[in-house]
């Protein structure tokens, strides 16, 4: 309560403090107001952000700044104006700058005084901020920059999107570190080298050369590392050891020099830093994002790996965006215990189990990246993507099933068994910009070439106690090889047809030749060996099928919207040739399917914006849901496919809005979206006396699905200090209609989830970042044994880091309390995680000791709830407990010319 006390009166202090008001209004110089104008206060010593804000649709702008007694310097900019600065000695009193006025397409230097970016700069689809008005804590890396964006969020899983739109691509002055995706460069790159960030739509290799505009709903984000540090080297290490034998040993090791780079990382751990993601390898404080265990950091992990990547511009003509190699080794201990209810028209059937299983993974890897310009409007691209997995693994498991509390059957098995498995895939491209503005031509083909192969020792034992006679018993071997061979092909052509629409023509060609062969052989008590030919199991599987998708789309691109209109005609062959107990079975099957897209995405100014999207399109029936055999290899269920099944038809609209007020420091987006299925594809099954389930594939029209999101940030700004309130709200509704026990069902789902965010920054004193959320749930049956069921889940989170001595000592704390209601009474509603730590760093700031301490309560827990259609499922998983490790960290980096 103290502390609490304490951080108020401090608070208090920080907004009694007293301010002056800078006013005035910006024009261009045909007397029109300037909306979304950063103005900025900036000290000059070392042009460090004191405040800004943006103009409003009048061109006014009213921002407040402590008092200054140093020299600072007023900076007003615009795209595409001349940027405007004025000097101040001091400022002790109300400022009124009065008009100003920006001249357009030219270069300021007015009083002489150092100007710098704007924290915000918004040019047409892209969104860039000044990376030093973000605050972060001391050895931060660059995804905590991320954090600091209004409109960012990380969900359960580690997935990020921007006011909604998912984030697909992080990339590094352009270039991506490794992969695509930038896990690794999230957490390795060091937050202080960054001088921009940059948001926007994510573009194709075609897109990207050819300047067009992109079809993708998706982000990507540019880290831009400070010109005068784009040439350096990068010395991270971390060195870590606890309790309980936990160690934690990672480094980094990076040379770069404007387009050249090269990067050497290394790991090991046993502390569930699983991979290179949100939740990953280098997260320097082992955040609480899978502290609701739906992430794979379930069970005990270690992990270690080594990995290399380099990429440069060679010459004028070839640019390397990538070469890079990774080995991975991991080991895995997982336990679970499921309690699932499946409601049927007349009564309920329990299944209880407890799973345990390890794994050994290896996985090696090689990609490359690179692009040809064979002249200025001709390029060549092609990439090389390589794999090689080898898996051993055991699992134990138990299996209960009653049926009104009546015992019904159980299954016991173990398993163990070894992978190996291979991936090559070539890709080689063209794209070509006419002479004529707009008019362009794509082309590529790949090839991907796959093996896998399984050897599986099985031991089950299944009892049916109400009919003992068909009691199971099982010791196999079973030999498993997939291999497949993948051509793809790919043609578009763009013609003008004005000086902002073009049409375009798109040719897909697919031929997939796809062999499965499974070997399964008894175990013979008289030989001593696996050496009876078990044909009910064994079967080989063999397809060859064409696709082919040809499509046209006109596409108009306005200053102010943007419009697509396309349709493409969807043509696939299959042919299947399969073998199961010895019996032949052949099938073909063709589908030409109809399918189109609309889209437009009007601007209403350079902030706010809206998209509007419908979509339909077909999913083909997988072979293994057409193909007719009777596949009994689990002795619970016995599956057969329905050849008659007819593809599945899904109309998409989604409607997303969004808009950025500078000048009142406010952020919104808001989506809709509504999903209808038609000739969806679900299982058609019933249960027989002794518990064992029979399902089939049956067709089903009528499923839709309907959802809302929308989120608010409000940033309040005083004496360097900041404030964002971020309250979220999302609903989801589905409808939902299946067979279960051979009766058609209902399901209605109704989901609501509010929630509320608070980052708070007090200047050299503290960072807190809070969310508190609610995620409630409640399904309505038709022709189940009950009418409806609710969940609802609460979650509060709290990051709290407090500084001492000029940032030279700083503790860290995070805490996640997760509650889950109508859980089964045998597994635990609450989970407290606490993580926290004391850092001081030393020897310039260049090293830092941590004692840092995983699950401070040992109170962690994992258990959640899940509703599907028609079962509820409780389930709870192994996790890491509480463990202390003190940690030493070196960051020895030089940039520049030094």
């Amino acid at each position: 309560m103290k502390k609490f006390l304490l951080l108020f009166i401090l608070f208090a202090i920080q907004l009694s403090a007293q301010t002056y008001t800078i006013e005035g209004k910006v024009q261009d110089s045909d007397n029109k107001s300037l909306e979304n104008a950063t103005v900025s206060l900036l000290k000059q010593k070392d042009s460090s952000v004191v405040n800004f804000t943006g103009t409003n649709n009048n061109g006014s702008f009213s921002f407040k700044i402590p008092k200054q007694k140093e020299p600072t310097f007023l900076q007003i900019s615009n795209d595409k104006f001349r940027m405007f600065s004025k000097k101040y000695e001091s400022i002790d009193q109300n400022l009124e700058i009065g008009l100003v006025k920006l001249e357009r397409d030219l270069s300021s230097d007015i009083e002489e005084v150092k100007i710098i970016a704007s924290p915000v700069k918004i040019k047409k689809d892209t969104v860039e901020y000044n990376a030093s008005y973000l605050k972060v804590d001391p050895n931060d890396k660059i995804d905590k920059l991320l954090e600091q964006i209004p409109g960012v969020e990380t969900d359960e899983d580690g997935k990020m999107t921007v006011n909604g739109k998912p984030i697909n691509k992080i990339l590094i002055n352009g270039k991506p570190l490794f992969n695509k995706d930038g896990k690794i460069a999230m957490e390795t790159i060091p937050a202080d080298l960054i001088k921009k960030i940059q948001i926007t739509t994510s573009k194709s290799k075609e897109e990207e050369l050819t300047g067009r505009t992109p079809k993708s709903d998706s982000l990507t984000i540019n880290f831009n590392i400070d010109e005068k540090n784009n040439k350096g080297n990068i010395k991270n290490f971390n060195l870590g050891y606890g309790t309980d034998n936990r160690y934690d040993v990672k480094g980094l090791l990076a040379k770069f020099k404007q387009e050249t780079n090269f990067a050497l990382i290394a790991g090991s751990n046993n502390i569930n830093i699983s991979d290179f993601s949100v939740d990953g390898f280098f997260e320097n404080n082992n955040r609480n994002k899978s502290a609701n265990g739906r992430t794979a950091s379930s069970g005990i992990l270690r992990t270690s790996m080594i990995g290399a990547n380099y990429s440069d511009k060679i010459g004028d003509n070839f640019d390397l965006d990538k070469f890079s190699l990774e080995y991975k080794e991991g080991n895995l201990d997982t336990y679970s215990k499921t309690s699932r209810t499946t409601f049927l028209p007349d009564y309920k059937l329990d299944n209880n189990s407890e799973r345990r299983g390890n794994s050994d993974k290896k996985t090696f890897s090689f990609n490359t990246d690179a692009t040809i310009a064979l002249d200025k409007r001709t390029n060549v691209t092609f990439s090389t993507n390589f794999s090689n997995n080898t898996t051993d693994n055991t699992n134990e498991s138990s299996v209960f099933t009653l049926r009104d509390d009546v015992l019904l059957n159980s299954n016991k098995s173990s398993y163990r068994g070894n992978n190996i498995g291979n991936i090559f895939k070539p890709k080689i491209g063209l794209i070509k910009k006419f002479e004529k503005p707009n008019r362009s031509l794509s082309a590529s083909v790949s090839n991907t070439f796959s093996e896998n192969k399984n050897t599986n020792f099985n031991l089950q034992e299944t009892i049916f106690y109400q009919s003992p006679d068909q009691n199971d018993y099982r010791n196999q071997l079973s030999k498993n090889k997939n291999s497949n061979n993948l051509f793809s092909a790919n043609f578009k052509y763009y013609e003008p047809v004005s000086d902002s629409a073009t049409v375009s023509v798109e040719v897909n060609y697919d031929l997939q030749k796809l062999n499965k062969e499974l070997v399964v052989n008894d175990f013979d008590a008289g030989t001593n060996d696996y050496s009876e030919f078990n044909s009910l199991l064994s079967n080989t599987l063999n397809q060859n099928n064409n696709l082919l998708n040809t499509g046209i789309s006109y596409n108009l691109n306005k200053s102010k919207y943007n419009f697509r209109a396309g349709t493409n005609l969807n043509t696939t062959r299959l042919n299947v040739n399969s073998i199961y107990n010895l019996q032949h079975y052949s099938f073909q099957r063709n589908f030409i399917l109809p399918e189109y897209d609309l889209m437009l995405n009007y601007k209403f100014n350079k902030t706010t914006s809206l998209r509007i999207s419908n979509s339909a399109n077909f999913i083909v029936p997988q072979v293994s849901y057409l193909n007719p055999y009777i596949d009994i290899s689990d002795p619970l269920i016995t599956i057969q496919g329905n050849p008659d099944l007819k593809s599945t038809w899904q109309n998409s609209t989604n409607i997303n809005f969004s808009t950025m007020n500078i000048a009142r420091g406010i952020n919104f987006y808001s989506r809709l979206g509504f999903n209808y299925t038609d000739n969806d594809i679900v299982n058609y099954s019933f249960y027989d006396d002794s518990g064992k389930q029979f399902s089939t594939y049956e067709n089903i029209s009528g499923n839709k699905r309907a959802n809302f999101s929308t989120s608010l940030t409000k940033t309040y700004k005083w004496n360097g200090n900041k404030l964002d309130l971020s309250p979220s709200f999302a609903a989801n509704y589905s409808f939902r209609k299946g067979f279960i026990d051979a009766t058609e069902f209902t399901n209605n789902i109704y989901t609501l989830s509010p929630r509320f965010g608070v980052n708070l920054n007090l200047k050299d004193l503290m960072n807190l970042r809070a969310s508190y959320g609610i995620n409630y749930s409640s399904s309505h049956y038709t022709n189940y044994r009950i009418d409806k069921t609710n969940t609802a889940r609460q979650n509060f989170s709290l990051r709290l880091t407090n500084y001492f001595f000029n940032k030279t000592l700083f503790f860290s704390n995070d805490f996640t309390f997760t509650k889950n209601s109508n859980i089964a009474a045998d597994f635990n509603r609450n989970s407290y995680f606490w993580n926290s730590s004391v850092n001081y760093q030393f020897y310039k700031k260049q090293m830092m000791l941590k004692l840092s301490v995983n699950d401070l309560l040992n109170q962690r827990q994992n258990a959640t709830r899940t509703i599907g259609d028609n079962y509820v499922e409780d389930r709870e998983e192994l996790i890491l407990k509480r463990y202390f490790m003190l940690s030493l960290i070196v960051n020895l980096n030089t940039f520049g010319g030094k």
